[in-house]
């Protein structure tokens, strides 16, 4: 028989494959992998931000359970006596059993509704964070055995490596041209959930005086607002759109953050006129291209040479393609 133990060292193996894989859902695979070695019938699993003595959860997904467990969860959550004791206690695996002698109406309520008889839950445990990342494993059969402290130990350690596995899927550099982007994943109160440690030098750079895992007042002025933002006192880009890789009911937030290039400065269509440029078109030839006058793209032309601050075709030619600018054909 194969143990536990070897088993999990090849979830393990599995889950330093998948983080390199775009499309994939790191969490659910990770769980769906455990799933045969811990015995568990159904998940819950997502992002949360302890405060106040309260657990909120901002982004989750279910395996094998109705999509209306999450919602339903919130209306009894200060009664949840498995997320209390992990906001008392971070490091451990907490039990709840629908038979056990401490109960609330609320735990009562949940386990009766979705046949919930055994409970395991866990969390990545992030010292001085309020973020984090859970995941609860349900048995609905009465006659089911309790869990090991094997099963336990591996409930953690696996939680723990699928934290990482996305937190590595998230991190890997983002590219859009040449350009170099860093990304964030951070609620609706701009508090971060995955990236703050790739994007920490960027900004402690822009914003010196930073701390925390809330991100600086300019970014939490535009972090709800999708589409591409230029901070041109701060000298960079932002973009800002729904994540949709966190959980199927999710309020996060995605951004790509990258210093501001000179190209950034002028205008999509002075952006244009600039690569047609650098690509050897004359203004008569980028006017065609671009259903316009050449005199309207030698204006441009005068407009882009003084925002770049440059005085030849030469330098635009140097400018667009050292900042990756694909200059059409």
């Amino acid at each position: 028989m194969t143990s536990k133990l070897s088993l999990f060292s090849r979830f393990v193996a599995d889950m330093h494959g998948v983080c390199r894989e775009a499309e994939t859902d790191v969490a659910q695979f990770g769980l769906e992998r455990l799933r045969p070695i811990l015995g568990f019938d159904c998940a819950w699993y997502g992002w949360t931000r302890q405060h106040n003595n309260r657990t909120t959860v901002h982004a989750s997904s279910t395996i094998d359970l109705p999509a209306s467990f999450a919602s339903f969860w919130s209306t009894m959550e200060n009664q949840d006596l498995v997320a209390r004791a992990l906001r008392q206690d971070r490091s451990k695996v907490v039990l709840y059993d629908r038979h056990q002698t401490s109960q609330t109406d609320g735990m009562i309520d949940l386990s009766e509704r979705y046949s919930i008889r055994r409970w395991a839950s866990a969390i990545y445990n992030r010292p001085n964070r309020a973020t984090t990342f859970f995941a609860s494993v349900y048995r609905t059969n009465p006659y089911d055995q309790p869990w090991t402290n094997e099963d336990l130990e591996l409930l953690q350690c696996a939680v723990d490596h699928i934290f990482l596995a996305v937190q590595a899927s998230v991190g890997r550099a983002s590219h859009e041209g040449e350009r170099r982007w860093t990304t964030l994943i951070v609620d609706p109160a701009g508090f971060a959930h995955l990236g703050l440690a790739n994007s920490h030098t960027l900004l402690r750079t822009v914003w010196p005086g930073w701390r925390g895992e809330r991100l600086p007042k300019p970014l939490l002025q535009i972090t709800n607002t999708p589409g591409t933002h230029t901070l041109e006192n701060q000298g960079i880009v932002v973009s800002c759109e729904k994540d949709r890789h966190a959980g199927t009911q999710s309020e996060l937030i995605r951004l790509k953050l990258s210093m501001l290039s000179q190209m950034d400065r002028l205008s999509n269509r002075e952006q244009q006129v600039a690569r047609l440029l650098a690509s050897g078109a004359t203004h008569k030839m980028a006017a065609q291209a671009l259903g316009s006058a050449p005199t309207t793209v030698r204006n441009q032309t005068q407009a882009i040479y003084d925002k770049l601050g440059i005085h030849s075709r030469a330098q635009l030619i140097d400018l667009v393609l050292r900042e990756g600018g694909a200059t059409p054909e």
